[in-house]
């Protein structure tokens, strides 16, 4: 069933089908509930599923000016009160999994099994070139910001996910990708699985590892030729680990 309800004063999105203990799925940055379609269409045989637009994505709301991903794990958290979930599993994905680690580490009542697959939200190695590139990128934004050189100079030097943003989601963006999670991933106390792609080259596989480290107890899948969207490039092996996971094989 597709709805639409406020949530923040925000129009919101969302796929709610199933019955039994709840579980959300969170869609990475780009995405929106059709992204989780085949997750979505096996576990609503299991649990009461809800799968929501993040905002500002598919059919929901954008956000508001300054949200980062603090944000969207408060707006998660009011959504599941709207909906009356008291506590659910969390299934992520990429951005959706950045948001699930916060979850999990401030609403530790809320969050029940916790699935991350590709997830963000460790900081980044970076390669001679590339930090490189991002001083000759910060010299560019102060010169902007001085009025030598156009803005719209900056836009070159943006990944493919800042160059596709515009509006409120380009700062958005720049928010979200720089909230690091180590901290937070240290406290998460729900039984948790990594799943990953050993060919992801959004988030490469040593942030998996680095995950698995700090989360204690957790498992760490790894899906040998699929990269950063390796529940549907292996759908069948997710599919078989996740509801082994969950206990409803």
């Amino acid at each position: 069933m597709e709805k639409i309800i406020k949530v923040g004063g925000f129009d919101t999105f969302y796929r709610e089908e199933g019955s039994g203990k709840n579980l959300l799925l969170l869609h990475g940055w780009g995405g929106n509930n059709k992204s989780f379609t085949p997750v979505f269409n096996s576990l609503k045989n299991y649990f009461h599923v809800y799968c929501p637009d993040l905002w500002g994505f598919g059919d929901s709301a954008a956000p508001s000016a300054g949200a980062d991903t603090y944000w969207y794990a408060d707006m998660v958290m009011e959504f599941a009160a709207r909906v009356g979930a008291r506590e659910a599993h969390i299934i992520g994905h990429s951005f959706g999994a950045r948001i699930a680690v916060l979850l999990a580490a401030e609403y530790p009542e809320f969050v029940g099994k916790l699935v991350l697959c590709d997830a963000a939200g460790i900081r980044p190695k970076f390669s001679p070139a590339k930090r490189l590139a991002v001083a000759r990128y910060r010299r560019l934004k102060r010169k902007v910001a001085a009025g030598r050189a156009d803005a719209s100079a900056l836009a070159e030097w943006g990944s493919d996910d800042y160059r596709a943003a515009d509006g409120v989601m380009r700062g958005v963006f720049v928010r979200v990708v720089n909230d690091f999670l180590e901290k937070e991933a240290r406290k998460i106390k729900a039984e948790t699985l990594l799943v990953w792609g050993k060919k992801d080259d959004a988030t490469p596989l040593y942030m998996a590892k680095k995950y698995n480290k700090l989360i204690h107890g957790s498992g760490l899948v790894i899906v040998k030729d699929a990269g950063h969207f390796s529940y549907l490039e292996d759908f069948y092996l997710f599919d078989k680990t996740v509801r082994s996971f969950f206990g409803v094989l």
